[in-house]
């Protein structure tokens, strides 16, 4: 199964638990059964993993350099420990199709499902609420990973508002000086010409997906019938009209606040054509 680059829909259907909860309590049998056989490396993988499939519960989509960049580690290691997981089934990676830019048709991030194993382990009734402290088998060096790069320490599987809050909180990422992720960290997700029409403006990652959060909340409210990839001339055209705005100081709000509105409206138009259309269709049936 291949999936498009930029299609929630197609991620939603992935979805693999009910709750944040049931995910939580898959990773942690599975920790307890397995976690002394995986590499550090391996456990923080699938713990950053989990932080990051709580919108699609589940569900984590995001390159292997952000996945990198995240746990500290090499994207060699990372690979290895993304094999690694999925040989013992608690992941499923599958990849996606970039559907834009000038790489179109080309391989885009994968999308990483994480999954309940079977034969683990019954937890304790008496232990805490939280994934325990595995002891993880000694990994070999990686003559890749820089020997000023510290091992860090495992995090907890935590729920979407503190995994949120982690991430806009970088010295969870490094223990150096917070600095922003510029445009090459921005997930996957991200249709590549979007990013590059945003990059001049915003040189952030963070930024970048936060307006483009703003793009599909807006286009799910807009009901549209055709895939988002269809109306990004239409996203584009509402951003660059915001740039206008801010530039001739017509922006009283929020940048951000007035992209979405600017977009809100000019995807009604477009649902409105879309509705015309179908009257269309069926006046000429008649």
């Amino acid at each position: 199964m291949r999936l498009s680059n930029a299609n929630y829909t197609q991620y939603r259907q992935l979805q693999s638990f009910d709750c944040i909860q049931a995910m939580n309590q898959a990773i942690r049998q599975f920790l307890y059964t397995y976690g002394h056989e995986l590499s550090a490396s391996a456990i923080e993988v699938l713990k950053t993993l989990s932080r990051h499939a709580c919108d699609i519960v589940g569900v984590a989509f995001m390159k292997v350099e952000t996945l990198a960049a995240l746990v500290g580690k090499s994207v060699r290691t990372v690979q290895r420990a993304l094999k690694t997981l999925e040989q013992y089934g608690i992941i499923k990676r599958i990849p996606t199709t970039r559907t834009t830019g000038k790489h179109k048709g080309g391989n885009g991030h994968n999308v990483y499902v994480i999954q309940s194993v079977k034969d683990v382990k019954e937890l304790p009734s008496d232990m805490p609420p939280v994934t325990p402290e595995m002891s993880p088998r000694q990994e070999a060096s990686d003559a890749d990973v820089p020997s000023d790069q510290a091992a860090q320490k495992p995090a907890e599987t935590m729920s979407c508002e503190t995994a949120h809050s982690r991430l806009n909180n970088k010295d969870d990422i490094t223990s150096e000086p917070p600095a922003t992720l510029d445009e090459s960290f921005t997930p996957g997700i991200v249709p590549e010409e979007f990013t590059n029409t945003v990059a001049p403006f915003f040189r952030s990652a963070d930024a970048i997906f936060d307006l483009y959060r703003r793009v599909l909340i807006a286009y799910r409210r807009s009901k549209l019938d055709r895939p988002i990839e269809e109306v990004l001339d239409t996203v584009i055209k509402a951003f660059k009209q915001t740039v206008f705005a801010q530039k001739r100081g017509r922006i009283r709000s929020t940048f951000n606040g007035y992209f979405y509105r600017i977009l809100e409206a000019m995807l009604a138009v477009e649902r409105r054509r879309e509705v015309g259309k179908l009257y269309d269709f069926l006046a000429i049936e008649v």
